[in-house]
């Protein structure tokens, strides 16, 4: 079952993680990757899911005209809700990625893949890459720097 706590809100959007579903993206010497149910540490490098949600219907609006513009379906986008994200972070070289999964409806029925940050010229959501950056840029959404703090001081 889903942990979900809130982790940022801004006027844009609002974020919540699991916190029962931390991923070691480091598998150990013996190839096996840490999961939930394991008592260890958080690794340096883990992962945490967060769904995003868009707080103003402008955005949303943006997205499913993205959406079309890219030739992705749109189907029940109408309803959207969030999007689930996989948020991979680098405690050591203090670096993050969001991986962008699925995207759900208001009764968290899915709708299909996410597209959140296809478009690099117009993200609709500022500061979020889907390629390594760094956590400490200015340039960075401060939801990254608010799950890292989270997360990653209990990180060994």
């Amino acid at each position: 079952m889903w942990n979900w706590n809130l982790i940022f809100e801004d006027g844009e959007i609002i974020s919540y993680c699991d916190l029962d579903k931390i991923i070691d993206t480091e598998g150990g010497e013996d190839g096996i990757f840490a999961s939930m149910e394991c008592c260890r540490p958080i690794s340096p490098r883990f992962a945490v899911w967060a769904s995003l949600t868009f707080k103003k219907k402008e955005a949303v609006k943006r997205y499913i005209e993205q959406r079309k513009g890219a030739g992705l379906p749109v189907t029940g986008y109408q309803r959207f809700r969030y999007t689930l994200c996989l948020i991979e972070m680098d405690a050591i070289k203090k670096r993050y990625r969001v991986i962008p999964a699925t995207d759900y409806d208001s009764t968290d029925n899915e709708l299909g893949e996410s597209s959140i940050l296809a478009d690099k010229n117009a993200p609709l959501v500022e500061g979020l890459k889907a390629e390594w950056a760094s956590i400490n840029s200015r340039a960075t959404h401060r939801m990254i720097p608010a799950i890292f703090k989270r997360f990653a001081l209990e990180a060994k």
